[in-house]
């Protein structure tokens, strides 16, 4: 998030001043640098899982339940770096129900769709479900909005 919120001023800066070649080459830096950050912070946790459920809790049963979520949690992490790249994108470039849109169908509308009825279905692996497939449908929305997006973008700038 915090690389993030230094991409959008100078997306922003790039955009506002109409400068399309600098604007697209920070949109890649962004997902470049995203996607990077995401698989190694993914991948701490993963490699880390057992680990950091033990320092909250010693039970056997907690600690391989806790393990299992938590890598279910982070599996699809880039995912989230690409879409939230987006979601701020879209606010860059005034769009911002879009990206309100974009900020709120991963946790608001998918996984909350997810948690409650995978479980019911198939139990406790519905639990550890939820969250990857909600990242998945969210990437696919935010994959296919990549064109939407360059498109208003370069008509803008080219006003």
């Amino acid at each position: 998030m915090g690389f993030m919120q230094g991409y959008q001023p100078v997306a922003a800066y790039a955009y506002g001043a109409k400068d399309e070649e600098r604007f697209h080459s920070s949109v890649r830096f962004a997902l470049k640098g995203s996607i990077a950050l995401t698989i190694i912070v993914g991948v701490i946790y993963i490699l880390l899982s057992k680990p950091l459920i033990i320092a909250f809790n010693r039970n056997p049963v907690i600690i391989n339940f806790g393990k299992n979520l938590l890598i279910s949690q982070v599996i699809l992490f880039p995912a989230f770096g690409i879409c939230y790249m987006m979601t701020i994108t879209f606010q860059t470039i005034g769009e911002a129900r879009f990206g309100l849109f974009l900020s709120l169908i991963r946790q608001g509308i998918f996984y909350t769709i997810f948690i409650l009825f995978l479980p019911r279905i198939l139990g406790i692996t519905g639990i550890y479900l939820s969250q990857p497939l909600s990242d998945i449908f969210t990437l696919i929305v935010c994959l296919l909005s990549v064109k939407k997006m360059k498109k208003i973008a370069s008509k803008n700038m080219n006003l």
